[in-house]
């Protein structure tokens, strides 16, 4: 098969420097923003389908998963209909599976889906003792290997002209809730402290390991590493994106206690925190502040209500949000999500808009997204 090359170089460096620059809070003329799949009809461009998530055209996710040029053919769809629109965009590919990959190496069994992303079985264990058994998995063990594989798939059928996005690493409660389960997890926060440490000291083990060898599998085929799951690019070296989406479950004080200690220490491999929640999380606000060197926060602007997390954070630190999934706060529009979390803003320092639904729902009544519109909301002052 004939090499793939990127014809997006050129465009790549010009949003490289304008996010640099939103990474250190310094893009004062406007926030940053990427638009992507606006939820239905749209004037003045074409839809986009996102490559990880979208259950039209005649494959299915989990058809997309497991054939690495299926993956790849529908990720460089995605990108070309994403650089299509203007906006902040540093084109990458991802080899993420999902959240199965440490669990899997753990033992777990990963369940495949045809139309979603694959889950896991929680370990089988009697007693939580046995998690002081578990050995350390290595970077190749489950599903990591194969996220691996894609890496080198990806850069090699690319001549690493394009950069690799780091795969889905989740993070310490996450993964350490998807092992021994929800429920039996969050009462041995409680009951078996001991073991719930433990597990955590693992998981975070893995975690930091892993994501090396992705650096490493990456750069050693000449490609750049973005060190993160989630958008926007962010710099090499200026931190790493972990998911804490447990973290809703759980009162502040368990944060600092079991939380906060791990995501330190990932922090302290790789020089920063972009921090990933779903759900709302706001009453963890400052617990977050307590991260070592927190770079960031990505969340979806109607599952954490966002006045009071650009009030909290604004201008401190990179805020990155989306649509979300709509419980008490809905948008009327992907025009009416832009425009409120502008007026909400009080600086546009280190706000990022992710203008996509691919990790959100629409409204029932979302009308025809206008690009001319949304490109007047987003470019002014």
């Amino acid at each position: 098969m004939d090499a793939i090359r990127n014809p997006f170089i050129e465009r790549s460096e010009v949003a490289r420097e304008f996010l640099r620059r939103l990474w250190h809070l310094e893009n004062d003329e406007r926030p940053g923003f990427l638009i992507g799949d606006l939820g239905g009809e749209v004037t003045g461009g074409k839809p986009v389908l996102s490559a990880l998530f979208s259950t039209k055209g005649t494959d299915t996710v989990r058809d997309r998963l497991l054939d690495p040029e299926k993956f790849l053919r529908a990720q460089l769809e995605e990108i070309e209909g994403q650089m299509a629109f203007r906006g902040d965009l540093v084109p990458a590919l991802s080899p993420a599976l999902g959240v199965v990959g440490i669990p899997s190496a753990f033992g777990c069994e990963v369940v495949w889906h045809e139309r979603d992303f694959p889950s896991v079985k929680p370990l089988n264990m009697e007693s939580l003792k046995a998690v002081h058994d578990l050995p350390v998995p290595g970077v190749t063990d489950g599903l990591l290997g194969r996220v691996l594989e894609y890496i080198d798939y990806f850069t090699r059928r690319t001549g690493g002209t394009f950069p690799v996005r780091m795969g889905d690493i989740q993070g310490p409660l996450d993964s350490a809730a998807l092992i021994l389960g929800h429920s039996r997890f969050l009462l041995a926060l409680k009951s078996h402290p001991g073991e719930a440490h433990a597990i955590l000291e693992k998981v975070t083990d893995l975690t930091i390991a892993f994501a090396g060898e992705m650096r490493r599998r990456a750069t050693d085929r000449h490609a750049e590493f973005v060190p993160s799951l989630f958008q926007p690019w962010i710099p090499d070296g200026l931190g790493i994106s972990v998911s804490n989406d447990e973290c809703v479950m759980i009162s502040p004080t368990l944060h600092d206690q079991f939380s906060l200690p791990y995501l330190n220490q990932i922090s302290e491999a790789f020089g920063g925190i972009y921090l990933h929640s779903c759900g709302r999380w706001t009453h963890q606000l400052a617990a977050l502040r307590k991260i070592r060197s927190l770079r960031g926060l990505e969340f979806g602007a109607s599952e954490a209500p966002f006045e009071p997390v650009l009030e909290y954070f604004g201008g401190k630190t990179v805020l990155a949000c989306r649509v979300g999934h709509h419980r008490d706060l809905k948008f009327r529009g992907m025009a009416d999500f832009v425009r409120r979390v502008r007026r909400a803003a009080s600086t546009n320092r280190g706000l990022f808009i992710h203008v996509d639904i691919t990790n959100g729902i629409p409204g029932d009544d979302w009308p025809v997204s206008d690009v001319g519109e949304l490109y007047r909301l987003l470019e002014s002052p």
